[in-house]
């Protein structure tokens, strides 16, 4: 399934946004699993950090290693040259 693909889909199943709780459902993670994806910047909020864009699931959905490892990079606070 191609992104654009998956993201039409989960923007039909789920709508714009969903819970953190939901959020973990779709991911098959804990709650605080996502809760630590929303601060480092592998998933982000929306309506004033209540709820999660179903965007940045399936971003994340379709690139799960890309989105770790930036996130790595950001929390140890290196540059790296590509």
């Amino acid at each position: 399934m191609n992104p654009n693909d998956r993201m039409n889909d989960m923007l039909s199943r789920y709508g714009e946004v969903c819970t953190r709780a939901q959020a973990a459902r779709i991911l098959g993670r804990s709650p605080k699993t996502v809760r630590a994806m929303l601060e480092d910047g592998r998933l982000e909020t929306a309506c004033a950090g209540e709820m999660v864009d179903v965007r940045s699931i399936a971003a994340y959905i379709c690139q799960p290693k890309q989105a770790d490892f930036e996130a790595k990079v950001r929390r140890s606070g290196r540059v790296w040259a590509v």
